[in-house]
């Protein structure tokens, strides 16, 4: 008995669905004889289909007497794969039959149509692909918005703008009713957050954790999700995000207010791949009242991906309900290097009876470099803290007078302390004038000494230095914001036999 096959394929799940274009090509194909379907739910001008190359390892062996399609579009889009297939079933000797052009691959009228409607079709891929290109670049001069677009986000008029429609992944706080609700022009009734707000909390939990992972367990944790594609009915908007996801959205430039073209592109047809971020090309300020993350955000965002990328997992408290983020000397690691050798010190651990030890040690040592001893990390810090003062000691005294000292004060400095001045000449007594005189005392307090507020990291490196004038600044400070600042300020640290050799800042 001959084994009959039939092949059906669509380009899209949506086409399956909506036209019933699949079903409409087995119940072709049963009638025309065949007994087994194969069938693919992906492009044409992808080749890597599972159950077209599954159908063709049967033509290759020989395990198949027939092969039926409705259009040769199902098979291929371009004309070499087209011969390619061709040539295998010739050579198994299986026949190929295409039902709407009645062609059979028997027949050498049939071996020339094939070749003629092959090269339509590829004719008809290429001017299709032509179209989508054309239709690119003008939305690009125009400076429309991406026609996908990150979450947190709709697309208005070729325009990007922050998505308030209500959010509804939050299944513990719905009302039974709530598809009736949903119904009504009221839909202010659902309980919930708009997806906007949810975004930003996403971004917000992000900053507090400092970490990829961390963030995740937070979110998933707080709405109550889990990591799943399915959705629970057709109204929900599951959120889902793998960790290299949420990097990516982390990152997108839309969240800061501008346009990014080409942050993909096409390596083969139906193959593509994340581009460079430095190939992107971006148009600034397309949407400034419709960003999520500010431009100070943003630096701070990268800073922290930078620095985890560097330490790993490794460096981060276990527990994520500990409001510190990092391990106590989390902040060392990538900065410290064998001073024999030049290479990257590794981390160690010994337990004695006083508790836990921790070191760091040349990678290869006992392989031939000579510094076998290893640092401990509390002697590393007490070195680098060391040189800080001596370093904001050295700044202090460059500064020969006070009019020296006076160009060294920044304009918001000089505004702040004019504008108490102007104050402090008001006569009479009034609380809220006092109040807001202490607020600007404050605020002058901060501008000199950027310890005493969370704008540390919008300073230079020479201005952090300089206020960290005496070991307690530098003593009291947490892990977290160890990390922030001495990434900003040490460039190397060097060891040799169990002693720092040289802390190197970066002034």
């Amino acid at each position: 008995m001959k084994r009959i096959v039939g092949y059906a394929r669509v380009s899209s799940r949506e086409q399956a669905v909506d036209s019933h274009a699949l079903e409409q090509q087995e119940e072709r194909l049963k009638g025309a004889g065949a007994t087994e379907i194969f069938q693919d739910i992906q492009s044409g001008s992808n080749d890597d289909r599972p159950a077209l190359k599954k159908l063709m390892n049967l033509v290759q062996f020989k395990q198949v007497d027939e092969v039926i399609i409705t259009r040769i579009d199902r098979k291929a889009r371009s004309l070499p794969k087209l011969r390619e297939c061709i040539d295998i079933y010739q050579h198994a000797g299986v026949n190929l039959r295409i039902l709407d052009q009645q062609i059979d691959l028997n027949t050498s009228q049939g071996k020339l149509m094939i070749n003629v409607l092959g090269s339509l079709a590829e004719w008809e891929t290429d001017l299709l692909s032509e179209r989508i290109r054309h239709g690119k670049e003008h939305r690009r001069n125009k400076l429309a918005a991406s026609e996908s677009y990150p979450w947190g986000y709709q697309v208005v008029n070729d325009k990007y703008q922050l998505d308030t429609r209500l959010f509804f992944c939050l299944i513990s706080d719905r009302p039974g009713n709530y598809l009736e609700l949903y119904n009504e022009e009221n839909v202010t009734k659902l309980p919930g957050l708009t997806i906007k707000q949810i975004a930003r909390d996403c971004i917000d939990i992000f900053l507090q954790v400092q970490g990829i992972s961390r963030a995740l367990k937070v979110i998933f944790t707080k709405y109550g999700l889990v990591k799943t594609h399915n959705k629970r009915n057709s109204r929900d908007s599951i959120l889902h995000w793998t960790t290299a996801g949420f990097n990516n959205w982390l990152t997108n430039p839309v969240l800061r207010g501008h346009t990014a073209y080409f942050q993909r592109i096409t390596i083969s047809k139906g193959k593509r791949k994340k581009n460079k971020p430095e190939d992107w090309q971006i148009i600034h300020d397309t949407h400034p009242e419709h960003r999520l993350i500010t431009d100070a955000e943003a630096v701070e965002i990268q800073q922290i991906l930078l620095f985890n990328s560097k330490t790993g997992h490794f460096s981060f408290n276990q527990d994520p309900n500990n409001p510190v983020c990092y391990r106590e000397y989390a902040y060392q690691t990538g900065l410290v290097f064998c001073a024999e050798c030049g290479s990257k010190c590794i981390t160690k651990s010994a337990k004695h009876k006083q508790g836990m030890y921790y070191y760091f040690a040349c990678r290869y040592a006992g392989m031939g470099c000579g510094n076998k001893k290893s640092t401990r990390k509390s002697t590393i810090e007490n070195a680098l803290i060391n040189t800080l003062v001596q370093r904001s000691q050295t700044l202090a005294n460059e500064l020969e007078s006070q009019s020296t000292r006076e160009q060294e004060k920044s304009e918001k400095l000089k505004q702040l302390e004019s504008r108490l001045e102007a104050l402090e000449k008001i006569p009479g007594f009034d609380p809220d004038l006092e109040k807001l005189k202490e607020k600007i005392r404050l605020q002058i307090a901060e501008e000199i000494n950027p310890f005493l507020s969370d704008s540390i990291l919008n300073k230079s490196t020479e201005e952090i230095i300089r206020a960290g004038n005496n070991l307690a600044i530098w003593h009291t400070l947490s892990p977290d914001e160890k990390v922030k600042i001495y990434h900003q300020i040490v460039h190397q640290i060097t060891i040799r036999n169990a002693e720092v050799e040289e802390v190197i800042l970066k002034i």
